[in-house]
C-alpha cells in the first residue's frame, strides 16, 4: 500500500499462498512437499507477482545437490575458490527424500505455463551453492522444469531487473550498463553453453576470471 516492493520468504505452500493473499509482489523460494496444488500456477498469474524458485537450494535439502556436478564441471569448478569448494561438498540427505522436491518442481511446471515472472535465485551462500558458478546450475534445472533456454536466461537478465525497477540493466542495449558475458555456442538453444566462458564485462570493463 506504501508503494514498497514486498518479497516474502516462503518454504510452504500455505505459507506462500498466505503472502499472495496478502498482497506480496514477490516468493524468495518455492517449498518442499510431494505434491502442489493444481491451481497454484494460476493463483500466482492472477495476483501478477514474481518468483523466485531457488530450486538449487532446495534440491541440497532432497538429496540432489548440484554442489558436487558444478565442481566438477571443468568448465566452473577451477573458477571456484577453495573456501567455497567446502560447502559445495556437504553432505546432505540422501536419495530418500527426493520425493521432497516434487512440489518444486511442479510448482515451476505451472509457473511457467502460466506466464508468472521466474527469476534465477541459488540462496548462496547455502549448503551446495557457490556465488556466480552455481546459477549455471540453477538456469539447467529451471529448463529441466520447462522453461524454454531463453526464459531461462531472461531469468537471469532482464526479468530481474525489471521487477526490481533497475532499469539501467538487464539488456543488451544503448545507455544500459555494458555487463556483459561472451560465450562459445547458443545458449538460447542449448542453456549449458553459458559456461563456455570467453570473457566477461562489467560496467564495460573487461575482467579476468
Amino acid at each position: 500500500r506504501r508503494g514498497k516492493l514486498a518479497v516474502v520468504h516462503v518454504l510452504s505452500e500455505q505459507q506462500a499462498r498466505d503472502a499472495i493473499a496478502a498482497g506480496a509482489d514477490g516468493l524468495a523460494h518455492l517449498f518442499f512437499g510431494d505434491s502442489v496444488s493444481a491451481d497454484f500456477g494460476e493463483l500466482a498469474a492472477n495476483h501478477h507477482l514474481f518468483v523466485i524458485p531457488t530450486l538449487t537450494t532446495l534440491y541440497s535439502n532432497c538429496g540432489r545437490s548440484q554442489g558436487p556436478a558444478i565442481l566438477g564441471d571443468p568448465r566452473l569448478g577451477p573458477y571456484i575458490s577453495e573456501e567455497w569448494q567446502g560447502p559445495m561438498k556437504m553432505a546432505k540427505p540422501g536419495p530418500s527424500a527426493s520425493h521432497l522436491c516434487v512440489a518444486a518442481d511442479e510448482a515451476v511446471r505451472q509457473l511457467a505455463r502460466a506466464g508468472v515472472s521466474l527469476l534465477t535465485g541459488i540462496d548462496a551462500p547455502a549448503p551446495g551453492a557457490a556465488y556466480g558458478a552455481s546459477v549455471h546450475g540453477e538456469l539447467e534445472l529451471l529448463v529441466h522444469d520447462g522453461l524454454t533456454p531463453t526464459e531461462a536466461l531472461a531469468a537471469a537478465t532482464s526479468t530481474p531487473a525489471h521487477v526490481f525497477r533497475l532499469s539501467d540493466r538487464g539488456r543488451i542495449s544503448p545507455e544500459m550498463r555494458a555487463d556483459l558475458l561472451l560465450v562459445q555456442g547458443d545458449p538460447t538453444k542449448n542453456v549449458l553453453d553459458t559456461r563456455n566462458i570467453v570473457a566477461v564485462w562489467k560496467r564495460g570493463f573487461r575482467i579476468q576470471r
